[in-house]
């Protein structure tokens, strides 16, 4: 009967019995007394676990080698284009080169599920590269008025199947992607801008801006749907924005000058940078196309120093002395 009330007890405040779901490698609990400690304003369990470590560590090693097999699988054999950052690839398009599949309904599905496999591995995957490459497949997708091979097509596509929109709509969607990244619609427009795209014209810059903030607007309807954890850890600071805190931050006149006097010093300070790195290049421009034949010198002559000492330390008699006097004799 006592054993009874005790069970009773364990589970009522919420202790998982040996090899429960919940704790499936849970060997066995050394402190079965059901003694009790006040934490706070929280009732809790004065216990000692005993778990299977060995088993544990087989168990997390042979989940992460799945998964990350599983990765490797799908981009060695369904969409090689898919591995790596994508970023690279993304900026060969928009600069002329159309790679095979890079943007590829298959590279899609494997960046995806890849990306998520790797996480899950462990693996440090980050956000942007898979992001940018995942906004530019969905906007070639949409570029090409969808995919005949998998039979997703839409009629209302066909005014963007020429070279112009679907290039800019790849922009849009790498910058889309970047947003989605690091929710920053500004930062996904400069991305296009600075680093990807080399054709831009006006219109491109609004048209970017706005699939930005969509994108910024969605991301954060959704992170307010899943408050609360309705959604596991998504919206969680960290996760997809890196909050510190969830309290609101006052900003005072005094503390807009201060952020606008950096934005200033960081924007001379670039300037300059760029300044002396570009003088440092067109000197080493210089040196490789006039200088580079005296650069061998020293070491022409640190050789043939090494060569002319080594043979007056062995006394080394050259052979057209013996082939003068036909007297070669080893």
């Amino acid at each position: 009967m006592a054993e009874e009330e005790n069970d009773i007890e364990i589970e009522g405040l919420g202790l998982e019995r040996e090899g429960s779901f919940k704790e499936p490698l849970l060997r066995s609990r050394t402190n079965n007394t059901s003694q009790i400690a006040i934490v706070g304003a929280n009732v809790c369990p004065i216990e000692s676990l005993d778990y299977e470590y060995f088993q544990a560590f087989a168990a997390y090693v042979g989940c992460n080698m799945i998964l990350a097999f599983a990765a490797a699988v799908l981009c060695a054999y369904i969409a090689p284009a898919a591995a790596g950052s994508g970023i690279p690839e993304v900026k060969a398009y928009l600069n002329g080169i159309d790679a095979y599949s890079i943007l590829a309904p298959s590279t899609l599905f494997v960046k995806i599920f890849g990306s998520i496999f790797g996480v899950a591995a462990g693996f440090v995957v980050g956000k942007e590269g898979p992001m940018v490459h995942t906004g530019a497949c969905i906007a070639s997708l949409l570029g090409q008025g969808g995919s005949r091979k998998y039979r997703l097509t839409w009629k209302w596509l066909r005014f963007f199947k020429n070279d112009r929109d679907r290039r800019d709509l790849i922009t849009c969607g790498a910058a889309a992607g970047v947003a989605a990244a690091f929710r920053a619609p500004v930062g996904g427009v400069l991305f296009a801008l600075e680093e990807a795209a080399s054709w831009w014209r006006s219109a491109l810059l609004w048209r970017t801006f706005f699939t930005t903030a969509v994108v910024v607007v969605v991301l954060r309807s959704f992170m307010e749907v899943c408050r609360g954890g309705k959604c596991g850890l998504f919206g969680e600071g960290g996760l997809i924005m890196f909050d510190v805190n969830s309290t609101k931050t006052a900003y005072n006149t005094p503390d807009l000058l201060a952020v606008i006097f950096l934005g200033v010093i960081g924007g001379i300070l670039g300037s300059l940078y760029n300044f002396f790195v570009n003088k440092v290049l067109r000197a080493y421009s210089i040196i490789n196309e006039y200088a580079l034949p005296f650069f061998y010198c020293p070491f022409v002559l640190l050789m043939d120093l090494g060569s002319y000492f080594s043979k007056k330390a062995n006394n080394f008699v050259p052979l057209a002395h013996y082939v003068r006097n036909d007297s070669i004799n080893f």
